[in-house]
């Protein structure tokens, strides 16, 4: 993982702890990542919705101490790409994904600005691109 910038990981973390507070942040996500595609509205059909907020709201928190480098994590991060390839969810999926929390960021982030977009984007890119070089490198072992 590459090394985050600590005044925007600060500001990832204080704006995800006002966003979290609210449940609607999490109904807007959902609402508008499922509306991107068939195909990801497809995938959370019948899926206990509760539980993906849930879910979600403690992967959102492990992002934050991911970025700080806790090497347990970062294997944890790296798994979860593992995972994420078998569902076979591609990267064009982690880019709707990313621009759907970005909304409901703007949204329901009273102090959402260029800093704390910056902040975020810092934050989920380098955990989606741990992610998918995990990926990569399982692919390269498997050939």
């Amino acid at each position: 993982m590459s090394v985050i910038n600590q005044h925007n990981l600060a500001i990832f973390r204080q704006s995800l702890q006002r966003v979290s507070a609210s449940t609607e942040f999490f109904d807007c996500f959902y609402n508008s990542f499922v509306a991107q595609s068939d195909e990801i509205g497809e995938f959370f059909k019948n899926r206990d919705m509760k539980q993906l907020k849930k879910k979600l709201r403690e992967t959102l928190f492990m992002l934050a101490e991911t970025a700080e480098g806790r090497p347990g994590l970062t294997l944890y991060i790296e798994m979860l790409g593992r995972v994420h390839l078998r569902l076979k969810v591609k990267r064009k999926h982690f880019v709707m994904w990313e621009e759907a929390l970005l909304e409901a960021v703007k949204r329901y982030d009273k102090e959402f600005d260029d800093k704390v977009l910056a902040a975020w984007l810092e934050v989920i890119d380098n955990v989606i691109e741990t992610m998918f070089r995990a990926l990569d490198e399982t692919k390269q072992m498997a050939s």
